[in-house]
């Protein structure tokens, strides 16, 4: 059965006269009385979730948004709370960090700062940041792709030491990048084809402020967040704080494994932090490829406006969802059975599972799962958040993901 790349900030290596009238009110009590039903049948499918995968999982909480363009209003359902010592009911003001999500920003910065002649995404790592010299060739396209041949600073083991024992250290960006450069003494194995490295992004995030003379939040803010109509989107460079962090779901990391560069480890160098509420940590270890925060609404909000050219030109959406093969790492016109997934410049295009090609992203952290699943052809969003990392091998969130989806578009198909 094809599987879903696991693309997120992953901790270790292994988502109508009078009679006219009468029937169109008809039709019209038909489609809310359907929309209800709909909306029951995605809280009883939530609640089972939890109720069958938090003991294992280690979340608390999860909420579904379900976007259907033309068919009536959105769903968002919620379902338990947000953290363990009992906390408060999930609701559609809970915030999640989205993890990498936040690569489809980055992305999409990169092509609006292209579109004002800021920049050019053939444009290599030498010509804007010449510091990196083994990487100077490397173009901010192939940084995007994730085939750069760069190493993770975020599986290094000075990273892996600061999650455990110095949870409120602020990073700046080029100390991150440090942790994977050899020219700075890191040690890290190379790699070649499509390799997932949230390095690539950190560089990207870097070059974007240098090129428009702005942080990275004020260039979020300003040519991706306004554009977009986003409202309750964040993007901190330290730890969040005030109404953001009050707001914000508690989050646990659940997940033993062993991570990227412990190859013949027993334990793995997080177990540690195994239960831990990360909520508050300082989130400058993200950056520009993991750390805003936001909500299942928020982005559905993003996607819809990105692929209805709110944010890029036409041409521009086009480069951007142009994928490369997860397997090769080379151009591939579209995903098929036979090579199912690909990474475009900051979002994964995937099929299989019954399911037509179509958008996905599953957004990872230490202690969140934020997801989404989109189809331009069909309309049709599901996105969704939950509050832990899970052991390796035991995400139940993808599949009820799948589920969500297959059973809104059933809806839809129906109604339509």
């Amino acid at each position: 059965m094809t599987t879903f790349s696991r693309a997120g900030f992953s901790r270790s290596r292994r988502r109508p006269a009078a009679v006219l009238a009468v029937l169109s009110l008809a039709l019209a009590l038909s489609g809310q009385a359907a929309r209800a039903d709909l909306a029951g049948d995605i809280q009883t499918m939530l609640d089972s979730y939890l109720d069958e995968r938090s003991g294992i999982e280690g979340n608390t909480g999860a909420s579904v948004f379900v976007g259907m363009s033309g068919s009536g209003p959105d769903i968002a359902v919620y379902s338990g709370t947000t953290s363990r010592e009992g906390g408060s009911p999930v609701t559609g003001n809970t915030l999640f960090q989205i993890g990498s999500n936040t690569k489809g920003f980055t992305g999409a910065l990169m092509l609006a700062l292209e579109e004002r002649g800021k920049l050019s995404i053939e444009d290599t790592v030498g010509d804007w940041l010449p510091q990196y010299a083994a990487w100077k060739d490397v173009t901010i396209a192939e940084l995007l792709h994730m085939i750069s041949g760069i190493p993770t600073y975020s599986e290094s083991p000075q990273m892996n030491e600061a999650f455990v024992n110095t949870p409120d250290r602020h990073f700046a960006m080029e100390e991150l990048v440090a942790f994977a450069d050899p020219l700075a003494g890191a040690e890290l194995p190379p790699n070649s084809g499509y390799f997932y490295s949230n390095t690539n992004y950190l560089l990207a995030g870097m070059i974007a402020e240098k090129a428009s003379g702005m942080s990275y939040r004020e260039a979020l803010e300003t040519l991706l967040f306004a554009p977009a109509g986003l409202s309750d989107t964040y993007y901190e460079e330290e730890a969040y704080t005030g109404d953001v962090l009050a707001r914000m779901s508690s989050g646990y990391f659940n997940n033993p494994a062993c991570t990227l560069y412990e190859p013949d480890c027993e334990t793995g160098a997080l177990v540690p932090l195994i239960g831990r509420d990360v909520k508050a940590d300082d989130v400058s270890w993200a950056g520009p490829a993991g750390g805003i925060v936001g909500s299942p609404r928020e982005l559905a909000t993003w996607i819809r406006a990105l692929f209805d050219g709110k944010v890029l030109s036409e041409a521009s959406l086009a480069r951007f969802v142009q994928p490369v093969s997860l397997k090769t790492g080379e151009p591939i016109a579209d995903v098929t059975e036979d090579d199912p997934a690909g990474f475009t410049l900051g979002i994964v295009r995937i099929t299989g599972r019954g399911l037509e090609p179509m958008y996905y992203y599953l957004g990872m952290t230490l202690g969140y799962r934020v997801a989404f699943l989109f189809s331009p052809e069909d309309d049709l969003i599901v996105s969704a958040a939950t509050n832990s990392q899970p052991p390796e091998g035991e995400d139940g969130f993808l599949p009820l993901m799948i589920d969500l989806y297959k059973t809104a578009l059933a809806e839809k198909t129906q109604a339509g």
